[in-house]
């Protein structure tokens, strides 16, 4: 990122994005006990019908509890508001500024980054397991600067 600033539009996140991102990305780390459960659930239900109880309890009472740590935990902290927020971000040499409609900023230092996800709709900026900052690619002014700052980045992690 030393050559250049690229500065986006005013762009942002809509929470139920944000947030089925970060569904996905927990199921993604935490599918094997999910299908754990369900196979011993039917395993004892096969020597005990009243576990059938249990899974329901599960369904029901447990799967929304984790809903809601995942949201209270993670798509509220402060680093995961600033994908929702409206925003213009530039990306410069010490990292995402993030300046908002109320004309505060925020800058998330390219030393945090700890790993970047590109898909044909985004950018995902992981600064910790469950902790992100999405940059739609729709934002980029063009073309260009998407794949001059992909570029730029790519470089800039293989040296981490």
């Amino acid at each position: 990122m030393r050559d250049r600033t690229i500065t986006t539009h005013p762009c942002r996140v809509s929470p139920m994005h944000y947030f089925g991102r970060l569904l996905r990305t927990w199921f993604y780390r935490n599918w094997s006990w999910l299908v754990l459960m369900v196979v011993l659930l039917v395993v004892l239900s096969v020597h005990n019908p009243l576990f059938i109880y249990v899974g329901l309890m599960l369904v029901f009472l447990v799967f929304p509890l984790i809903l809601y740590y995942l949201w209270f935990a993670y798509a509220l902290h402060p680093d995961c508001r600033a994908s929702i927020l409206p925003k213009q971000v530039t990306l410069s040499d010490h990292g995402i500024v993030c300046t908002f409609d109320d004309e505060r900023t925020e800058t998330i230092a390219w030393n945090r980054v700890t790993d970047v996800l590109y898909t044909p709709r985004e950018i995902v900026f992981y600064l910790s397991k469950y902790v992100f900052f999405i940059l739609p690619c729709d934002s980029f002014e063009s073309t260009d600067d998407l794949e001059y700052f992909i570029k730029k980045i790519n470089t800039s992690i293989r040296r981490k």
